[in-house]
């Protein structure tokens, strides 16, 4: 494994434990609420599938094998929407005209599309990134 693709792998598995966790402590903490049971449920899936991709270098899903780059862009994939929606719906709640609330929109829509760049790298195998650290041995 190349230098940059282990960090990668490393991170991608450290990044779904976190997530995996956290979302462990919305289920225990939120109680029955259905936004906090929607919310653990989103980051359970997102920390399940960057736990998988950084530490598994091929999965079966359906009887078809999956390389790790794809199920790490699924991952990011659903960070992205799940992220934008929630940021956006929040974002709603409190005053519009307010230059603070502005730029956290802002904030909010390049960390979503910086989310979908990324998802979309891991999902070809380096389109703008080096070839060699989304190769699958």
């Amino acid at each position: 494994m190349t230098g940059l693709k282990a960090v990668v792998r490393r991170g991608f598995a450290g990044g779904g434990a976190a997530t995996l966790l956290l979302a462990g402590l919305f289920a225990v903490g939120g109680g029955t609420e259905p936004m906090t049971l929607l919310l653990a449920g989103w980051l359970a899936v997102v920390g399940l599938s960057l736990l998988l991709a950084g530490r598994r270098e091929r999965l079966t899903v359906g009887g078809r094998t999956v390389g790790w780059p794809r199920v790490a862009a699924v991952g990011i994939c659903v960070l992205a929407v799940g992220s934008g929606v929630f940021g956006l719906s929040r974002l709603r709640q409190f005053a519009v005209g307010s230059t603070t609330w502005l730029l956290t929109g802002l904030v909010t829509l390049f960390v979503l599309g910086y989310l979908a760049w990324f998802a979309l790298e891991c999902w070809r195998g380096g389109w703008q990134l080096d070839d060699a650290m989304f190769a699958v041995e």
